[in-house]
């Protein structure tokens, strides 16, 4: 059975980006995982070299896995982009930016996400996840409306020729920047506008439920263009990101949805594991149970509305 897991990075291992993933891998596979969701440096506008890129190819795979996913950067994330040690100043890393209405900033973040792009079709994962900052004052006015989706359609219009010839999708992610209805009427925009060969859905079931509390219309309505999952738990008040069962959320309603859809499974288990007080080892197998139950559950989801 195909189980997927994110991998993080842990900027406490001395050299995270290399031995310290390699590890992380091997015990992600040694727990039965068959595949990953790529994280490190998603919130970065962190530029991969090629012979970075071919390196991190390299270590997935002699650790036997697959990739389903890249978190891809959309070069706005709220990290430091320069720091002093305290007191001292720092600047929010805003410079590539593919929703900036400054032109060489723009152009900027659609080389970040190009340069995504190329890590991605190294693992031949079939898809970015991708932040897309909507607020809900987007579309309290035609002008607020026309400042937010001419430069983000101006740049997906740029990447969009060199994801279909990579055979890579962007899968737009349900995020906590605006209410349920306003990420409803960017969907509606974007798919409008889009092929789902080029961009779809990433369903993150704890941020919806944060947004739209026990309700799920965005797989609802969009059903068919849902490529992606972040799946974790809470309890309803703060984003937690804690493995499935360990909050609230209503998994029987979830997984039924998700079997409703064309999606492909595995899901992915977005679960970081310094939630827990447990060995990264011990992490991982409990990980990998809940993995497995989850799945299981899907395919009877299925079986029952096949019948």
């Amino acid at each position: 059975m195909d189980t997927c897991i994110t991998v993080w990075h842990w900027p406490h291992q001395e050299r995270w980006y290399d031995e310290g993933i390699r590890n992380s891998l091997t015990l992600i596979k040694e727990a039965g995982f068959t595949h990953i969701n790529w994280n490190p440096d998603s919130g970065s506008s962190y530029w991969l070299g090629d012979a970075e890129i071919e390196f991190t190819s390299r270590i997935v795979a002699d650790a036997g896995l697959k990739v389903h996913s890249v978190h891809g950067s959309n070069g706005r994330n709220p990290i430091t982009e320069i720091g002093h040690k305290n007191p001292g100043p720092f600047a929010m890393e805003t410079r590539k930016d593919f929703l900036s209405p400054h032109e060489w900033q723009r152009r900027s973040g659609v080389e970040l996400l190009r340069n995504r792009v190329d890590l991605a079709a190294a693992f031949q994962s079939p898809n970015i996840v991708l932040h897309i900052d909507i607020n809900d004052n987007v579309f309290g006015s035609e002008a607020a409306e026309r400042a937010f989706f001419d430069p983000l359609f101006q740049s997906l219009d740029e990447i969009r020729p060199y994801c279909v010839e990579k055979s890579i999708q962007i899968a737009a992610e349900t995020l906590l920047c605006a209410n349920a209805q306003n990420f409803l009427n960017l969907y509606d925009r974007l798919f409008a506008r889009y092929g789902k060969e080029f961009i779809g859905v990433c369903f993150d079931c704890g941020h919806w439920e944060l947004i739209e509390p026990g309700k799920l219309s965005v797989l609802e309505r969009f059903a068919d263009r849902l490529i992606a999952t972040h799946i974790h738990d809470n309890f309803g008040a703060m984003d937690n990101h804690l493995l499935p069962f360990d909050g609230r959320l209503d998994w029987h309603t979830i997984t039924s949805a998700i079997a409703a859809t064309p999606y492909q499974t595995p899901l992915n288990f977005e679960t970081p594991m310094d939630r827990y007080g447990i060995p990264e080892s011990a992490y991982y197998r409990r990980a990998h149970s809940v993995a497995v139950r989850l799945e299981e559950m899907v395919a009877e989801a299925r079986a029952r509305q096949s019948a």
